[in-house]
């Protein structure tokens, strides 16, 4: 395994290392290298051994611009020699029970394109005891499919508005609240005629009807007939 790079001087950069030897295969002078054990200022065929090396590595070349190369792993490297290739024919298990916390610079981001599969045995849960909030755009949508019925509650509000609005000129209008959940409209019991929603719903006095809708609404009917309104808020 190994870490290769173009650095340009002072230039730091940083790498996950999971072994037991760290060697400086290539640079123009020396780099500074930081683990979680201690700090190295290491020229080139320079290597660290150590059993407790495996972590986050922290590289700054010292030298002039050019390649940077550090190979690590599990063991002792002997470079090859006289041009002999070296082979590594068997590797241990490897097992990381935990790794390091990272933290991102300001202006930086970190973009998961894909997971892989996740598979469970027999017996094997999955427990997640707590997920960020998710918030959908308006005209954003969620598809739930299922083979089971599934429960749901309705959505409840914060806060309750009431209104009255008073029909003129044949008209009335409630206007549109995107933090309303659903509306409770009822033809107050003093009206002589019917009150109209929209293009034909009718409501007759004393009569009351719940649209779950944040759009604005319209009526028509007899002026000076009232109807009452209960927005139920986010």
């Amino acid at each position: 395994m190994s870490f290769k790079q173009f650095m340009q001087p002072r230039q730091r950069n940083q790498f996950q290392v999971i072994g037991e030897f760290l060697y400086v295969e290539a640079c123009n002078d020396k780099v500074l290298l930081q683990t979680e054990r201690g700090e190295y200022r290491l020229q080139q065929g320079a290597q660290i051994i150590d059993d407790n090396l495996s972590g986050l590595v922290s590289i700054e070349n010292l030298g002039e611009a050019g390649n940077v190369e550090i190979l690590y792993g599990f063991g002792r490297y002997v470079p090859p020699t006289d041009g002999q290739a070296v082979s590594v024919s068997d590797m241990p298990a490897v097992q990381v029970s935990e790794l390091p916390a990272i933290q991102l610079a300001e202006n930086q981001q970190v973009a998961v394109s894909a997971l892989p599969e996740v598979a469970l045995v027999a017996g094997q849960q999955v427990a997640i005891s707590e997920l960020p909030k998710v918030k959908l755009e308006t005209g954003q949508r969620v598809n739930v499919y299922a083979t089971n019925p599934l429960l749901t509650k309705p959505v409840g509000g914060a806060s309750v508005e009431t209104s009255l609005l008073t029909i003129a000129s044949g008209l009335a209008v409630l206007t549109a609240n995107s933090s309303r959940c659903h509306v409770v409209i009822k033809a107050s019991v003093t009206n002589t005629g019917v009150v109209t929603i929209g293009n034909g719903f009718t409501l007759s006095a004393g009569e009351k009807q719940r649209i779950d809708s944040f759009g604005g609404l319209s009526f028509s009917g007899t002026d000076n007939d009232t109807i009452e309104i209960i927005e139920v808020i986010r």
